[in-house]
Order: structure tokens, then sequence, then C-alpha cells
């Protein structure tokens, strides 16, 4: 076996060992690079095992033969692929790179072996020229890059070239020993090449990047001692961008929070702000360091996605670097994948630390500055020493403490201003202070210049190099005299306090306390100091008090105690009082001591109760004051009651006496007159009406209605009420179910709600009314106490000013208003809920400041069908009355004889009484049938139910129409008339009692009449 074929061996099997060290690298971390640069390596290695088959066993089948050529012509576009991966290719690039590959596969699969020299001489041309072109492509990328990666990248520039040359000239005519002998040289170069690119030694790979690295740190070298910081980070990552090769270079640092943040970049359009170190630690433990920072489905750091983004990249690769102890990252971002830069990418990361140097020249020497600006400015006389004993530095404060200037101490031994006797403690405090040690404060005696002694609190501390060699000692000394006096102002102070003040140790021993606390809790001063403040406590919280005073040192923030439940106190003959505490830390130089101030609350609690009490009786004052309002409110409605019962039994007599006079008068001017006065009572009756409704004494007439056709009948004049200021916008469900209510009250509903919602609108706005039906089940948020069922909704919402929550809860409170007085009475939303409530339903109010008010009112539907507008409610009143019987009960003389009048000219027989006691005796002893009993409500001795119910007594079978205008004895609690009992109001016209009257007789007419009643009048 000779040497090209132990050299053929060896590079086949070095190449199947990069192979599977490549697929391990892959099947580790998955970078995406790795693929293509494996088919590269595989491709090559055909050749070689063609060669080692040949040489070992002969031809290898054609099978074998053409598989393995195949994947050897497509080394070219093998190549061409792994740098569209790390650099911009065209897609026609790729496209020709493939098209050759299978034009030189075609003859190799389907020509016979060997095969034509032409054919062969297209393939290798082919191929070469295919070859060429990506070595071309490899030589370009490397011309980007620097160190190892640039001349990792030229050799497989070189490899690739070189391999196309070998199958040039394995495939051309002159094959021949000399030739054949020539072309596996070249093979065998290009291996070497490809071996060089793809899997040099590590001890080259590193001279190759400290090469590169060396270039970095001389540009850091040659930047000004007092450059700015950040200017030399820039300076860094600059000269990193020109070594690496990569679009754009970040420095990212951690910070005193805990994060981390981008600090240096170049031609970064914005510096993004901070970022948790979760981001960094997940870039830094991503293998290889790389991460696609714009695929989304990898759910790459949200560090890593904002760079990329500002920079215009895509790949972001992460290297560790130390700043300042802690970690952070140097980050090369791309627009494609990076080959072979892990190690220089390394070696400049690990430049961080003489950069942060470089950047960090400006930052001691300005600190240098700012150290000796404050030691000069310090009021503590600052002195520092060699290991001899030399005075080196001397402030301005130990000048005016000693009264020697710095001229003539420094370079002096410092024991010029120890006293003799003093100044061998003085050298074994040195002593103590140059093996490392710290002398906290201590009084000691200095003398001045001008030989007077003074007593001066020193500390001294050893000068160390960061290596922790002691190169001389710091002292710091202050003038006790100046402790003296604050801590003769303290006890001044503590005397002072108004309040009872106690200082304790950690362990809760009493170590200050002044006059008021003694007297407080009635112990002499010396009984309390030394003790544990636990005596001062009731025996069963002090266990409590000793784990909050613990709590309380571990963390000495001022706290105050017992403001809202009053702590107690024990005084020295065991008492117990209420008392309120404040802490705060004091530093000394014995240590932390709480200041305690106690405040006894007994006065203050006192005084709040009597407060408290006050403010029950003002409250119980408020409540007397609304009920007596609502009181008389009460009674001024019994009373406009009353005087329309009265008023309207006059104005009846005046509308019957001119209908009565207008069918017998022909005089126009006569017939003139009493139209007025016709019309004139009519006005009158409206004012009682008013006085009804105001009282609450009205009668309520509910019907089976259309909301639709409420809101329509009334939307014409809410338009006249609201102004043209404001939009009226009305959405009505045609679907809506009907109701049973009185549309009256439906029409007040809406006029009430439209003026608080003009009221809640001055400048303008939009008033929205809707209607729908809802359905509300058992888990539905309903307001009130509505049962599961069927319900019309009608809500209207308004753009005023709104309410707030407290206005809100109150809302539908009577006599409750947040208009000015005088501009409301406060009943508009509670007489909506009153009038919902009353026809089965509720209101929900919702409101926001500044946005509105929605006003919701819910009213039970109903499956009957709504009367057809304008029908008739009754017989007509001019049908001729048959002779029948009608007991009159009036007991107003004028009303009863017009009303009997009336009756008579309509051709019924009138018996009529003047109160109930006649009327049933007149009922008891009238031999014939009585057809019907028409009674006034109110009468005195006997009021007209009772009437009625004495002669049914007699007579079970007359019905009872009753008149009045005042028909709060019959009227339910709701406002309505029970089923059976029938009004005609006072005061009534002719045709309207006569309606009533026979729409109560007709039906019985056909089965009661009584032919032989008599006719006329009885009085």
């Amino acid at each position: 076996m000779g040497v090209p074929m132990v050299a053929t061996l060896a590079i086949t099997a070095l190449y199947f060992l990069i192979l599977l060290w490549l697929a391990w690298q892959y099947l580790r971390h998955r970078d995406p690079l790795l693929p293509a640069v494996m088919s590269v390596i595989a491709a090559v290695a055909m050749l070689f095992v063609l060669t080692v088959v040949q040489l070992l066993v002969g031809s290898p089948p054609r099978p074998f033969t053409v598989l393995f050529s195949l994947l050897l012509l497509g080394q070219p576009f093998f190549v061409v692929r792994m740098i569209s991966r790390v650099r911009p290719v065209p897609t026609w690039g790729l496209v020709a790179a493939l098209a050759a590959w299978v034009a030189t596969a075609v003859p190799v699969t389907v020509l016979p072996q060997p095969m034509p020299h032409a054919a062969a001489l297209v393939v290798v041309g082919t191929f070469f020229a295919v070859e060429v072109a990506a070595a071309g492509l490899l030589a370009a990328e490397a011309r980007r890059r620097g160190g190892a990666a640039r001349q990792r990248l030229g050799y497989a520039a070189a490899g690739t070239a070189s391999f196309g040359v070998a199958l040039l000239l394995a495939g051309s005519e002159m094959a021949g020993s000399v030739v054949t002998l020539v072309s596996r040289a070249v093979a065998l170069l290009s291996a070497v090449m490809y071996l060089l690119a793809f899997a040099p030694p590590r001890w080259l790979r590193q001279h190759w990047s400290t090469v590169a690295a060396y270039a970095v740190m001389r540009q850091l070298l040659d930047a000004p001692v007092d450059e700015p910081p950040e200017r030399t980070w820039q300076r860094y990552c600059e000269g990193a961008r020109t070594v690496l090769g990569p679009d754009e270079v970040a420095v990212v640092s951690p910070t005193a929070e805990g994060g981390v943040c981008p600090m240096a970049g170049t031609r970064l359009p914005s510096t993004p702000g901070t970022y948790p170190a979760e981001d960094l630690d997940r870039l830094l433990d991503h293998p290889p360091n790389t991460v696609d920072a714009l695929a989304g489905w990898t759910h790459p750091p949200r560090l890593a996605a904002d760079l990329a983004r500002a920079s215009g990249t895509r790949f972001v690769t992460a290297a560790p670097m130390t700043l300042g102890g802690r970690v952070g990252a140097l980050l090369m971002l791309n627009r494609y994948r990076v080959l072979f830069a892990e190690d220089d990418v390394a070696l400049v990361a690990g430049l961080a630390a003489q950069a942060a140097a470089v950047a960090g020249r400006a930052t001691v020497l300005a600190a240098q500055q700012r150290l000796a600006v404050i030691v000069e400015s310090s009021h503590d006389a600052i002195v520092s020493r060699d290991l001899d004993g030399i005075v080196t530095s001397w402030n301005s404060a130990a000048e005016q403490l000693y009264g020697y200037t710095a001229a003539e101490m420094v370079g002096r031994p410092g024991t010029a201003i120890v006293p003799p006797e003093n100044r061998e403690a003085e050298a074994a405090m040195l002593t103590r202070a140059m093996r490392g040690e710290r002398v906290e404060r201590q009084n000691l005696t200095r003398r001045r210049k001008d030989g007077t002694d003074i007593t001066v609190a020193l500390t001294v501390s050893p000068i160390t190099l960061p290596d922790g060699t002691v190169v001389g000692v710091a002292s710091i000394s202050r003038d006790v005299s100046e402790r003296q006096r604050a801590a003769a102002m303290f006890r001044g102070l503590l005397e002072a306090a108004p309040d009872a003040m106690l200082g304790i140790t950690r362990d809760g021993t009493i170590t200050l306390l002044n006059a008021q606390a003694a007297g407080m809790f009635g112990y002499r001063r010396e009984e309390l100091l030394g003790q544990c403040v636990d005596r001062l406590l009731p025996p069963d919280t002090r266990e409590a008090s000793a784990r909050q005073r613990v709590d309380y040192f571990a963390d000495p923030v001022p706290q105050r105690m017992g403001a809202g439940i009053p702590l107690t106190a024990v005084r020295k003959d065991g008492t117990e009082f209420p008392a309120e505490i404040s802490l705060s830390a004091l530093e000394t130089d014995e240590g932390t001591i709480v200041s305690i101030a106690v405040r006894d609350l007994t006065e203050r609690l006192q005084a709040q109760a009597e407060r408290d009490r006050l403010a029950a009786a003002a409250e119980h004052a408020a409540v007397e004051r609304r009920l007596q309002h609502t009181r008389r409110l009460e009674s001024l409605g019994q009373l406009a009651g009353g005087v329309a019962h009265d008023f309207n039994n006059l104005l009846g007599v005046i509308s019957s006496y001119t209908e009565l006079l207008l069918d017998t008068v022909d005089d126009p001017a006569a017939r003139a007159d009493l139209g007025r006065i016709a019309h004139a009572a009519e006005r009158a009756a409206g004012l009682t009406k008013q006085l009804l409704v105001f009282g609450r004494r009205d009668i309520t007439q509910a019907q089976v209605l259309n909301l639709n056709h409420v809101v329509g009948d009334v939307e014409e004049m809410l338009r006249r009420t609201l102004g043209e200021h404001i939009h009226l916008i009305t959405d009505l469900d045609r679907r809506a179910a009907p109701v049973n209510a009185d549309p009256s009250q439906l029409e007040q509903i809406l006029l009430n709600l439209a003026v608080n919602a003009r009221d809640a609108m001055p400048t303008g706005g939009t008033l929205s009314i809707d209607t729908t039906n809802v359905d509300l089940t058992t888990g539905d948020d309903v307001p009130g106490t509505l049962p599961p069922g069927r319900y019309v909704r009608l809500r209207v919402s308004d753009t005023g000013t709104g309410m707030a929550p407290e206005v809100l809860e109150r809302a539908f409170e009577p006599f409750y208003t947040t208009k000015p007085p005088g501009a409301g009475s406060g009943l508009g939303l509670a007489t909506v809920y009153g009038l919902a409530t009353a026809a089965g339903g509720d209101v929900r109010l919702q409101s926001e400041p500044g946005i509105g008010t929605t006003v919701t009112v819910l009213l039970p539907a109903t499956s009957a069908s709504p009367a057809a507008p304008g029908a008739a409610g009754g017989p007509s009143a001019a049908a001729p009355a048959t002779q029948q019987t009608i007991l009159l009960v009036e007991d107003e003389d004028a009303l009863r004889e017009v009303t009997a009048r009336i009756l008579t000219r309509a051709g019924y027989h009138v018996l009529t009484a003047a109160d109930g006691t006649a009327a049933v005796h007149t009922a008891a002893t009238h031999p014939a049938p009585i057809h019907l009993l028409l009674s006034d409500v109110i009468m005195p001795g006997m009021t007209g139910n009772q009437v009625a119910a004495h002669i049914r007594a007699i007579h079970p079978e007359t019905p009872v129409l009753y008149m009045s205008g005042y028909a709060q004895p019959f009227l339910a609690e709701n406002g309505t008339l029970p089923p059976d009992v029938t009004i005609v109001e006072k005061p009534f016209t002719s045709q309207q009692l006569l309606t009533h009257i026979r729409r109560i007789l007709e039906p019985r007419q056909a089965t009661h009449a009584d032919p032989a009643a008599p006719r006329g009048s009885q009085r």
C-alpha cells in the first residue's frame, strides 16, 4: 500500500469523522446552518470514497458509482446553497447551480461508463464553472470578515476552486498517469484546504483570532485618556464590527436594578430600555448562541427582537463578557447567519475587561477628583499616613481642628499632634490598622498647634490596594465637644417634648425617658431607667410586643401605632389607659435606640364619644325634620283632597246648571256667557285634578295598552319640553308586548325623565327612548324583587353630566336633589319609581360622571289585547232611557237638586236622600225595585260605601254608582279602584253621568226591566 493510498484512506476517514462530529453537533444544537455544511463535506468526501473503493475492490457496481458520482457533482450546488445562508445570493444563482447539477447528472446516469470524452468534458466543464463561481462567493465573504473567519472562509474558497480543478483535470483529454497524479494531488490539496476551513486545530484558530483581536485592542489603546466611557465602548463596537464583519454590533451590560441594558452599538437608530436579565440568559443559553429574533414561533427574547427590529437585522449571536464582575454580552446582529465566527466572537468578547478598564479611565479620574473634593469639603479632619507614619494628606478640616496647615504637616510624622504620654498607645493603634484591622471610634486626646489639648473621636482604617496590600492608614477625627453640645441639645428637646418620650434598646431596656413619661406612668426616673419596657404593658400583650420589637429593629422605619385601635398601657398603680405611640430609630455610638413617643388618649376618646353623641343627636334631629316634612306634605295632601271634594261639589252645581240653562236659553249673548261659565268650570276642574294628583288621591285608571303608542302620543310634547338644543331619538320595538297601566302615569314618567335629562344637558345633547321585550329568569341580576317572567323595557338615556356614586345611591330618595334651591323638588325620580312599582314593575338607574344617565323601567307584559284607539266606551248618552228607579244620595242640596233634574229629564224615576240614614229609610219603604244607587262618597254620618252596604242588604240586586272627586276611602294601596267599584268623578257633565248610568243599567234592562214603575221624581 503506497503513500497516496494511505493519504487517501486517512483523508477519507477524517472526512467521515468530521461528518459524524457535525451530525452530533446538529443533533445537540439544531443549528440550521450545519446541514448545509454537512452536505458540502459529504459531497467532497464522495471523491475519496470512490477512489478508496477503486483501490481496494476495483471497479464498483454501476449503481454505486452513479450514486456517489451524483453526490460528488452536487458539490458546487451545496456550496452555493451554504453561501446563501450567510450572504445575499440571487435566486437565479441558486437555480443556475441546481440546473448545472441536473445537467451534469443526466449524462452520468444515462450514458454508459466510461462516458464519451465529449460528454465527460461537458460534465467536468460545467462542474468547474459552477465551482469557480462558488469559490468566488466564498472569497467575497472572506474579504468582508476578519480574524479566524476570514482565514477559514479563504481556505474554503481555495479548497472549492482546487476541487474544481482536480475534477477538470481528471476529465480532460490529457488524462494519463502524470495528469492523474496531478489530479489526485490537487484533490488531496483541496481536501487539506477543506479540513483547514471546516476542522482546523484549536491553536491555529486562536492564532488567527488573536491577530484580529489585537487590532481591536490597538484601537482601544489609541483612545484619549479623558475620553467618555460611552465613546470608548462605541469605539470597541466599531472595531468588533470591522473584525467580525456583522451588520451591527451591540454591547449589553447589567444594570444596578438586576436587569440588562444595551450600552453601546454601531448605527442603531435608537437604544431600547432596560430588559429583564432572563432575556440575556436565554440568549447565552441558546446554543450556538444565535437566535432568529424575528421568528415569532421560536419565542425569542424581547431584547433580541427589539434590537433586530431597530437595526433592520434578523439573526442575533451572543457571546458572554464580564463587566464589573457581572455577566454582559457582545451581540452580533446580522441579516443572515454567520459561519466560522465563534472563535473571533469569543476572543473579541474576552477583550471586554480591557475595554471596561480603558472606558473606566475617565471614570476613575473623575472619581478621584470627586473623592478629593469630598475629602476637602468634609467637616471631619481626614488625615492619611504611610506605613512609616509620615503624613501624606491633610484636609482643610484638619487645618481648622489642629491649627497646622497642610504644607506644615505633609511629609512630617503624624506624632506631632499626639501628646508624648499617648504616643505609645498611638503606635499600638497604628500597628493594628496596618495589620488590616479597623479601629472604631475612640475618644483620644490630641494637641493643637497652640499647645492646647482637645478630645476627638477617632476612627482609623487601613488603606489597601485591590489585591489587599496595606499601603497606609487613614484616620477621621471629630471634635467631641460638638457631640457633647448636640447631646445637651437632645436632652433639652427630650424634656421639652409635650409627649412622654422613651428610648429602648434591642432587648427592650429603657435607656432614656423624659419627665412627661415618668409622670404619665407614675414612676420616678430612676425606677424606669435600666428596666424592661414590658412592665409598662398589660401582661397579656407582652409576648406579642416582644415579637413586634424584634421585627421593628430588623427594619427600623418611622411608624405610628394605635391611631385606629388604641393600644393599652399600664401605670405604676396598675390602672390601664388607652395610648397612641410613634416609633423612630436613633443611631448612637452604642447602637440603635428606638424612640417611643406615648400619648394618653383618654381625653381624646372621651371627646370623640361626645362628638359621636352630638352627631347622633344631630342625625336624629335631621330625621325628625324629614319626618315632619313628610307629615306636612301628607297633611297638605289631605287638605287638598278635602278642598277638592267640596270644590268639586260646587263645580258640579255650576256645570250642571250651566248645561240646563244652555238647553233652555236661545239668546246668543246669554249662551255665550254660559259657555264662558262652562269653560271656567272645566279649568277649575283641571286645577282640582292637579290638587288630587299632588295629594296622591287620584284614581288610577289602568288599562291594557301599547307602550309604543304612549311614547308616540307624548313625543311631540317632549320635543317642546326639551327645546331645540337637545336631540330626541326614539327606537320603538314594534313587537313590544302590551302592558296593564295608566297611560297618564306613563306619560308622567316620560315627562319627569325628560325634564331631568334636559336639566342635565344645559348646553345640549341627545335623549334616547327605546322599548323592547325582555325575559327575566331566576338567575338574572334585576333590580328590586321582580319575579321571573316577561317584561317590557322602557329605557331613557341622556348624554348629560351624569351622577357621582354617592348621588346615585340616593337618587330615588324623596326630596333628595342636587339642584339649587327652587330648581327642583326632589320628587322627579321618586315619582317615577312610585308609578313604576304601582304598575307592578321596577326601575334601575345607571350613570357615569361626564358620560350620562340611563333609566330603565320594567313593566310586566300581559297577554291581553289593548283596546283599539277611539273605540266607544259604552252606549251613547243620547239613547232614550226606559222607566227605571234611581236612588240619589247627596248631602249637597244644590248638587242633589240639579242631578235629580238631569236624571228626571233623561226619563228616570228618581228617589232623593240628603244623607245615608234617609237613603236607607227610603230603600226600606219603597215598594218597587230600585235599579241603581247613585251615591256620594263623602257624607256626614255615613259614607257612600256604608250606605251601599245597608241598601244591598235590602235590595241585593241593586248596583251602585259612586260620584266623587275624592275617592280615597275606596282606593287600594297602589291608587287603583277595587274591581267591583264604579265612580263618576266630580265635577261631571250630564252626558258623562248618563253614560256611566247606562253602562250599568242597559246590560241589566233585558232581564230586570220594571215597566210598572211610576214616572216623576221624589224628594
